[in-house]
């Protein structure tokens, strides 16, 4: 039985997803999910805990060391919240793809050698594995980038042309 690969996720990727109208569609992508613990208030407004636990996410908790370390890190890394910082240590020592579209912690995952990957990432996954068609990912996109001005508007442009009616 070959074993699924990790991805942590911070909390944007879920907000994202939801406003795209496919947060129910990644339980069917072939992996394990997990997101910190310590990211469940900043869910609160967007997307519940249970709708995630739900999904088949996984909660991922800290031992008190991982929690010192998080300390050291944001003082080293200035705004990184401290979710941040937890999927950043959980994605590190689970060996794991960090999902996220924060600047911040994808430059300290990259200088970590962590493999780091966004939204776009997923959703050409998404398509790759068939759990979504091409007018579905546009859609989502669409929804998503109105919701989301911080994407990459190149790149986005670029999977909206790829991915349209014609």
């Amino acid at each position: 039985m070959t074993q699924l690969t990790v991805l942590i996720t911070d909390t944007n990727i879920w907000i994202d997803l939801k406003n795209g109208g496919i947060l129910d569609a990644v339980s069917r992508l072939p992996y394990n999910w997990l997101i910190p613990d310590l990211a469940k208030e900043e869910l609160v407004k967007q997307v519940t805990w249970n709708q995630l636990l739900g999904l088949g996410v996984k909660e991922g908790e800290l031992s008190g060391q991982q929690l010192i370390e998080l300390i050291q890190i944001r003082s080293t890394s200035p705004g990184l919240s401290a979710p941040d910082a937890a999927a950043f240590i959980l994605a590190r020592d689970h060996q794991a793809i960090l999902l996220t579209g924060e600047e911040r912690l994808r430059k300290l995952a990259i200088n970590h050698n962590i493999p780091v990957h966004g939204l776009l990432w997923l959703l050409d996954e998404m398509i790759r594995t068939s759990v979504l068609d091409s007018k579905q990912a546009h859609t989502a996109l669409v929804a998503i980038t109105a919701q989301n001005p911080r994407l990459p508007k190149e790149e986005c442009q670029k999977r909206l042309t790829r991915w349209g009616d014609g």
